[in-house]
């Protein structure tokens, strides 16, 4: 099946569908997504059913409902076991998967059906207590101290991404 098509997912949490440059946004700048979406398929007219990024992440990983689901919110110690998932019927169907960035799941390292998963997540700073590695639950953080030394941080633009300060107008 050398013609199937490849199949590119960008899931992101509170991002507002009119925030592209393909948009005519005068302000935001998406040259690469912009691409995307005029090479592929942009779905204008989607929405999320619940305003929360987990029961929406839960939805769209999962096709269940949120009642279905029963994601509220994040909490530790509540798997993420569901017998069917996207990426497992991706998996399932010949595609290679991979989840890269933000999964919010538990446990932390749980595939949901991909067969690969390069996570980064910036708000699991409980995950920095110190009788654990943070390591274990992120793989950006590693990366950018092999590339920019020991001490090397995220934070280091001192701007943080839910703050006014971080918004571009």
């Amino acid at each position: 099946m050398a013609d199937r098509p490849n199949v590119v997912l960008v899931c992101v949490d509170q991002w507002r569908g009119d925030c592209l440059s393909i948009d005519r946004h005068p302000v935001v700048h998406t040259p690469y997504l912009d691409q995307l979406a005029l090479d592929g398929v942009r779905f204008g007219r989607a929405y999320s059913c619940t305003p929360s990024c987990i029961p929406a992440r839960a939805a769209l990983f999962t096709g269940l409902t949120q009642r279905s689901h029963g994601r509220v919110g994040y909490q530790d110690g509540v798997p993420w076991n569901y017998p069917v998932t996207l990426a497992g019927e991706f998996t399932r169907h010949g595609y290679q998967t991979e989840a890269v960035g933000k999964m919010h799941v538990y446990p932390e390292r749980s595939q949901m059906g991909f067969q690969h998963v390069v996570l980064h997540d910036g708000f699991l700073h409980f995950a920095r207590r110190r009788d654990r590695d943070y390591d274990l639950v992120d793989d950006y953080t590693p990366w950018l101290r092999q590339q920019l030394g020991h001490d090397a941080d995220y934070f280091d633009h001192g701007v943080n991404c839910n703050s006014v300060v971080a918004r571009p107008w």
